[in-house]
Order: C-alpha cells, then sequence, then structure tokens
C-alpha cells in the first residue's frame, strides 16, 4: 500500500538544485542531512545519462552523507532484465525494448561495483545510507517495481551487515527543476523520508 503524498515542502537550495524539493517530514526531525553539493552532484548525475536512469548510493555517518557512489546502470545489457527481481511481465515488456528504451524505464545496479561501493564504505568507516535512482520522464516517487525491488532487498540488507537505506528519487520530469525525495520503503508500504539539505 502507498501512502500518497499531500504536498512537497520547499528546501533552500544551491546553485544548481534551485528547484529540488522534499517531501513533508510527519516530524521536526529530519531522518537524513544531505550537503548541497552532494544533491548538486545527484542532479548532474540523472543530466548526464538522461534520458537514461542513473543509480548509486550514498554513505555517511551519524545519519550526514557524505560520500556518493555511482553504479553502472546495467540494464541495457542483454540478458540483465532476466537476472533482475523483475517480475514476468515487466521482463517480457523490457525484452520487446532496444538496449537504449530499457536504460530510460530501469535500472540494476552493476554488482560488482555495488560490492567494491560497499567495501569501500567499510574501508572507510561509512554507512550505507541512501539507494537512488533517477525517473527521467517521471515523478519523484517510487514505482510499484521500485516497491517490489526495494521489498525483495529488505532481507538481503541484513544479510550484507547494512541497515535498511532511503530510496530517493531524482525526477527530470520537468528539465529546469528537477525534484529530489527520499523515501522509506519497508513491507510493503513507503513513507516519505525527511531530508535535511546543508
Amino acid at each position: 500500500k502507498i501512502r500518497r503524498v499531500r504536498s512537497a515542502v520547499p528546501i533552500r537550495a544551491s546553485r544548481t538544485s534551485r528547484a529540488i524539493t522534499r517531501s513533508a517530514a510527519p516530524s521536526n526531525v529530519s531522518d537524513l542531512s544531505i550537503p548541497h553539493q552532494i544533491l548538486d552532484d545527484l542532479v548532474a548525475h540523472a543530466r548526464e545519462l538522461d534520458p537514461f536512469e542513473c543509480c548509486g548510493f550514498l554513505a555517511g555517518t551519524n545519519n550526514t552523507v557524505t560520500r556518493v557512489y555511482r553504479i553502472k546502470n546495467v540494464v541495457s545489457l542483454d540478458g540483465a532484465a532476466q537476472a533482475a527481481s523483475f517480475d514476468n511481465a515487466k521482463v517480457e515488456h523490457l525484452s520487446r525494448l532496444s538496449p537504449e528504451e530499457r536504460a530510460e524505464i530501469a535500472f540494476i545496479m552493476d554488482a560488482q561495483e555495488m560490492f567494491q561501493a560497499v567495501k569501500d564504505m567499510r574501508k572507510h568507516g561509512l554507512t550505507l545510507q541512501v539507494v537512488y535512482h533517477s525517473h527521467p520522464h517521471d515523478p519523484a516517487r517510487p514505482s510499484i517495481t521500485d516497491i517490489k525491488i526495494a521489498n525483495e532487498w529488505e532481507e538481503n540488507w541484513s544479510r550484507l551487515n547494512l541497515a535498511l537505506p532511503i530510496y530517493m528519487l531524482v525526477s527530470l520530469m520537468d528539465k529546469a527543476h528537477p525534484d529530489v525525495r527520499g523515501y522509506w520503503i519497508k513491507n510493503g508500504s513507503v513513507v516519505p523520508a525527511s531530508i535535511l539539505p546543508i
């Protein structure tokens, strides 16, 4: 069940992220603080790969992000969709598309780059805080596929000795005004996360 976001609260943004917004928070305490420079980097990553989806991790300590890990989206590779945890209808739909078209509507993180990022986090005493990806043509809210994959990964995070991350989406639907939002996704429920730009 998806909880609908009723409104968005504008946040003070830096040069390239003037129009970034965040979801209204249920309390005055933020779930995560992210420097403006890192928010700018997320938007830049999304714009660099537009019209394809970008993806990656954010890591840090004490609920403050300090590092971005850009990870290759391999959904365009032959066979990648079948190896992912997409349902049969999604796999069938993706198989009818060209590699470029697949990369416009889905993402699959390169497994080797994912595990290298986690290894680097541990080496530097950082924790995984965010899994992010872009929606070049859609709003900054989780799709049904995003929610399904997040639910399937719930067990994997604990097996990897990692905390449940916030899922962040960068929408380029309005190219001049990117929209960045974070969500907690657990047990099929989607709840807006409170993000404090610093």
